[in-house]
């Protein structure tokens, strides 16, 4: 009987010292467990921590000028269809008034109409009355042609003072001129605009060209030039919009 007892005793006295014995190996192994994940949770934070931030859109609006025509207007609008590329074509009054159905492509092509005043005159050297007069003429055509008058004006010759800048202003308008000249207008070659642009282009920049007139009323050169510029841009991760984005997503 006392043998027995001693026994269970004996038992009891094993299982309790397994129980605790398992407890501190449980207990000494938290700290590690925690450590660990801490310590993977700190080299999480630290990875992202360390992640490159995106790039900023790398944007540039291309921008026409003295159209529309029913000739090189419409080749424009063709190839930046073909490239999903957006632009801003700065009208002017003689030419929109010959072509309202060019004005409505431009914009059911997502693209952006500008004002260029009614005959292309410097503004500067006008009366106040004579620039509005250029201004709003012009505003009306377009606004019955396409629903809507547009935001911004292009003073022609980027001519501007004091006296222009109110007038445009009086008719919650803004004049938006350009950073990046092709020289389209002189006849500059294919290549030397190319050259031009990619020399001098920079992300938010806003190009010049134009989608009627030039050296002797001849724009062939555009058109051979804007695929391969376009194609070459948007290589180098360059996104075309029209000047009201642009001003939107770098304000």
């Amino acid at each position: 009987m006392k043998r027995t007892k001693g026994l269970l005793r004996l038992r009891i006295g094993i299982v309790v010292l397994a129980l605790l014995s398992g407890y501190f190996i449980v207990d000494a192994t938290l700290p590690q467990t925690e450590a660990k994940v801490r310590e993977a949770k700190s080299e999480q934070v630290q990875s992202q921590a360390n992640l490159k931030p995106p790039k900023k859109d790398k944007l540039v609006a291309l921008t026409f000028d003295d159209g529309p025509d029913a000739k090189y207007t419409v080749k424009i609008l063709d190839i930046l269809k073909k490239y999903n590329a957006k632009a801003t074509f700065f009208v002017v009054g003689y030419q929109s008034e010959k072509y309202p159905g060019v004005l409505s492509r431009i914009v059911k092509e997502g693209h952006m109409l500008g004002n260029h005043t009614w005959s292309h005159k410097d503004l500067t050297k006008l009366s106040g009355q004579q620039i509005n007069n250029e201004i709003v003429k012009l505003n009306k055509v377009i606004q019955n042609a396409t629903g809507e008058a547009p935001k911004y004006v292009r003073t022609p010759y980027g001519a501007v003072s004091k006296k222009v800048t109110e007038a445009i202003e009086q008719n919650g308008q803004h004049n938006v001129l350009w950073n990046v000249d092709t020289r389209d207008w002189a006849g500059a070659t294919p290549e030397d605009m190319l050259k031009n642009v990619k020399a001098n282009l920079k992300p938010g920049g806003i190009i010049l060209m134009h989608s009627f007139g030039g050296k002797k009323g001849d724009l062939s050169n555009t058109i051979e030039l804007l695929p391969k510029m376009i194609e070459e841009l948007q290589e180098e991760g360059y996104s075309f919009v029209t000047v009201d984005e642009l001003k939107s997503k770098s304000s």
